[in-house]
């Protein structure tokens, strides 16, 4: 093979997505030689994407710590406080709610537990930082066709033939991650039967800069914050009944949602294209293997019930980063067994935890069963009333709690090599 068929790096991030571009950003400040693959052209525009992500405020941190979140907060909206509303039964509406005002002692005054920002402005802020580290090496629009493992590295091939060689792979390929294919690590999940129809709304009413969802027999109807007092929507529909609504005209579904939820939010108007996606949930069984380490959807797909996805990849991210500076200061190679197995077993127990709980509340609000309604208003009340149990949702909303990465906890990114 020729040379420049051949080329070789300390780290090789697979997926040039939200996760991958931000990992590749804090690793290259850090000083590690990275490249990135990813089968997305970067000079052609995202498509179109109705979503919008709560990036609570320990997730900010790193984006912040990367570099991105300064150039997005201008555009995003604070997100001050959460509510969540049952109205399914015979019994009258529960709701439970907590804001700012529970966060923890210590917390900067005026920060809010996160913000709310598009996707299509989240992915362009991140592209244009990773663009911007010229020590990146970038391989896009490529395809990954092989993984061969050996001692002297991991070998990674690309549709075009070319060969990069690295001490470490990292899939931060998504959902239908190629690397956790390649090295044998089997998932486990299901599908929900039910479909996300995602838009965004100008709202009449003031939304205050709360997250409002409200549990109907079909699954959660939430509107999420956005400046300039819009809103994103994200109705959880039966699926076929979601990948329709996604397919009205933006008059049709703005009927739609108006005639359904017009007493809880208030008169909507549609400014852009729904999207529908399946419901489904995906566990990586490993987040490890030899030469290997998975970040983000690559490691699991949850349900996008509190928006704890991006979130749960953000962590990996931190402590992944943690980890290999560890590993270069102790001068052990960054393949390291150990130190990798130190990244799964910090990682595994949050993402499988984080899992499980936006399933089983999916499960239980997500009906009108009269056996349940007494026991669902108890704990929605309680979750209101009960002062330290709104402070625990605070934290763990806000990603504001001991023993999580140092870049989550706010510390800055020359502190990892102080």
């Amino acid at each position: 093979m020729p040379a420049s068929q051949h080329t070789r790096s300390q780290i090789l991030i697979v997926g040039g997505g939200s996760s991958g571009g931000v990992l590749a950003v804090l690793l290259s400040e850090l000083g590690f030689e990275v490249a990135l693959v990813d089968t997305r052209d970067p000079t052609l525009p995202f498509t179109p994407d109705s979503r919008a992500f709560a990036i609570v405020r320990g997730g900010w941190r790193v984006l912040d710590a990367a570099g991105v979140g300064g150039n997005l907060v201008n555009k995003a909206e604070p997100l001050l406080s959460m509510e969540a509303h049952d109205r399914n039964g015979l019994l009258p509406p529960a709701a439970s709610m907590f804001g700012v005002e529970d966060l923890p002692d210590g917390v900067t005054e005026g920060e809010p537990l996160g913000y709310m920002i598009e996707v299509d402005l989240l992915n362009q802020a991140i592209r244009d930082r990773v663009n911007a580290c010229t020590a990146i090496t970038q391989y896009a629009p490529e395809t990954v066709t092989g993984l061969d493992v050996g001692d002297s590295g991991a070998a990674v091939t690309l549709d075009s033939g070319k060969t990069i060689t690295a001490d470490l792979v990292i899939g931060a390929d998504g959902v239908g991650s190629a690397i956790r294919e390649f090295s044998g690590i089997k998932t486990l999940g299901w599908s929900y039967e039910q479909a996300v129809v995602a838009a965004t709304v100008q709202l009449d009413w003031p939304h205050h800069g709360a997250a409002r969802q409200w549990f109907q027999d079909e699954g959660p109807f939430a509107i999420l914050p956005l400046t300039e007092n819009r809103g994103n929507l994200a109705w959880f529909r039966k699926e076929k009944a979601g990948i329709a609504t996604a397919k009205l005209s933006q008059a049709d579904l703005e009927a739609e949602i108006n005639q359904r939820f017009g007493d809880l939010a208030g008169p909507m108007k549609v400014l852009r294209d729904p999207l529908a996606y399946p419901l489904r949930l995906r566990l990586a069984e490993k987040l490890i293997a030899p030469r290997v380490a998975l970040v983000g959807d690559a490691v699991r797909r949850v349900n996008p019930l509190a928006g704890q996805g991006f979130n749960l990849g953000l962590k990996d991210i931190a402590a992944l980063v943690e980890i290999l500076v560890e590993s270069r200061r102790a001068g052990l190679a960054l393949s390291d067994g150990a130190q990798l197995e130190t990244y799964q077993r910090w990682r595994r127990f949050d993402g499988v935890a984080t899992a499980l709980a936006m399933d089983g509340i999916n499960r239980t609000f997500s009906n009108s069963s009269a056996l349940l309604s007494p026991f669902k208003r108890l704990a929605l009340s309680v979750g209101s009333t009960v002062g330290p149990l709104r402070r625990a949702l605070a934290a763990q909303a806000s990603a504001d709690k001991p023993g999580l990465p140092r870049l989550v906890r706010g510390e800055p990114l020359e502190a990892l090599i102080g």
